[in-house]
């Protein structure tokens, strides 16, 4: 839309709204890719005004809007509310829930690495078909097994199997459970001598379960030596995997945490948590909602239990959710919508639609809210009607940053004015003092 003539100013003289600012942009610059949208842009937002910032169309107005609320990160430059930047500050409980994440994805990590399919065998599978009905003990017994790389019995058509824990090589077969048994435990104890080999103390922790072998039992069956050879180098190997996955899973995760939490560092509920909240240029609202529904999403933060409570629907949660109604209500009937509460939102006219949209923006119990062109697509009247709006956000104590077309709106509302053109600023001061401003001029009117 091309903007207004500049206009002048109907109201009252001009509040003095000097001070310490509430909101203040240090040369901020955003780039999308070569394209310099907003350039070293500095503002200062004094508390309890109305500031507005005007300029041609594609001057970088709604991207600087963008970067102030956190849809954008700024390429270069700060923003800073109440003095500080708005951004999670990095804590001892965000470490430690990083390295949480990092613990969880290197468990996966390793017993990804250890063979997770043969892992399950060896602890869940054969436990089910050889003993007891689970139990934590025992899985906790044959995963400690997996890990020495100790010798299993499993059972498959009715005949027992003597198994590597891997459940990869079979060493012999026989159809008494007792007899297996006692071949398995043979068997360990020469593949533990070859494992602790000639001249060394034996690892105490390979013979553990080896028990003497049931009288009576049957000759030992030949194994090739390259076999044994493996089994007994077995235990190293599967170790060392299980180690190497969980170091690095557990960095990786860490350091994929960190990462996520320093994209999502200054997201937009992260500014609206701060005090900020805006209406967009294209209204935003959810249209098969109730209009007092789609207040209410402004007010979610203010109920308090989580999901749970919600879930519970716990005492004190109904309390919270009778109280955020009648916030609700009363922010609808401050913007002049007392008797469209239930009605659906996309039943209203775009006028009131608008000022449902800065309804819940004013839900949010916000400081400073910023006004992306409300007036957009208003007759002379509902501008008109607007402006007494926003001077009436103002007289609750609520700063209002204003990106506007109608430039009889912004002279007759606004303390100081800021003109944005190809994203930079080129003038700012008062509307009188910016309305005769020829760089200003020659933007909005080509030196006419």
């Amino acid at each position: 839309m091309k903007p207004a003539p500049l206009g002048r100013s109907n109201s009252s003289p001009l509040r003095d709204v000097t001070g310490s600012p509430l909101l203040d942009v240090n040369r901020l610059t955003v780039r999308f890719g070569g394209l310099v949208a907003v350039s070293e842009m500095d503002l200062d937002v004094i508390e309890g005004s109305i500031t507005s910032i005007i300029g041609p169309n594609g001057a970088g107005k709604t991207t600087a809007f963008n970067c102030i609320s956190g849809i954008y990160s700024p390429s270069a430059g700060s923003v800073r509310f109440e003095g500080h930047r708005l951004e999670r500050p990095l804590t001892a409980g965000t470490f430690w829930r990083a390295i949480g994440v990092g613990l969880l994805t290197g468990l996966l990590c390793a017993a990804a690495a250890v063979d997770v399919d043969r892992l399950w065998l060896a602890v869940v599978k054969r436990g089910m078909v050889t003993g007891p009905p689970f139990t934590l003990v025992d899985a906790t017994a044959r995963l400690r097994g997996y890990f020495r790389a100790e010798l299993a019995i499993d059972q498959m058509a009715g005949k027992w199997r003597v198994v590597s824990a891997d459940g990869a090589d079979v060493l012999a077969i026989t159809r008494e459970l007792s007899e297996a048994k006692a071949l398995r435990n043979a068997l360990q104890a020469a593949v533990t001598a070859r494992r602790v080999g000639p001249g060394t103390v034996p690892d105490t922790s390979d013979l553990a379960d080896v028990v003497e072998a049931v009288p009576g039992a049957r000759q030992l069956p030949k194994v090739k030596e390259h076999v044994l050879d493996r089994l007994a180098g077995a235990k190293k190997r599967i170790r060392r995997r299980g180690w190497t996955g969980l170091f690095a899973g557990w960095i990786l995760g860490t350091a994929g945490a960190l990462a996520v939490w320093q994209r999502g560092r200054r997201s937009p509920h992260i500014v609206a948590q701060a005090g900020i909240s805006r209406t967009f240029q294209n209204i935003r609202l959810f249209s098969n909602m109730t209009v007092l529904e789609n207040v209410l999403v402004g007010l979610d933060r203010r109920i308090p239990g989580g999901v749970l409570g919600m879930l519970f629907r716990t005492p004190a949660n109904r309390r919270s959710e009778e109280t955020a109604r009648s916030a609700a209500r009363d922010e609808l009937a401050f913007v002049g919508l007392a008797d469209d509460v239930n009605r659906i939102a996309g039943q209203l006219s775009y006028g009131d639609q608008r000022r449902l949209e800065i309804a819940r923006a004013l839900a949010t119990g916000a400081r400073l809210i910023l006004l992306d062109e409300p007036a957009a697509g208003m007759n002379p009247t509902e501008a008109t009607h607007l402006a007494s709006l926003v001077e009436l956000i103002r007289t609750r104590g609520v700063t209002v940053l204003l990106i506007e077309h109608h430039m009889n709106v912004v002279m007759r509302v606004s303390d100081r004015v800021a003109v944005l053109d190809h994203g930079v600023k080129i003038a700012e001061g008062t509307p009188a003092e910016v309305k005769r401003d020829e760089r200003v001029i020659e933007a909005y009117l080509g030196g006419a």
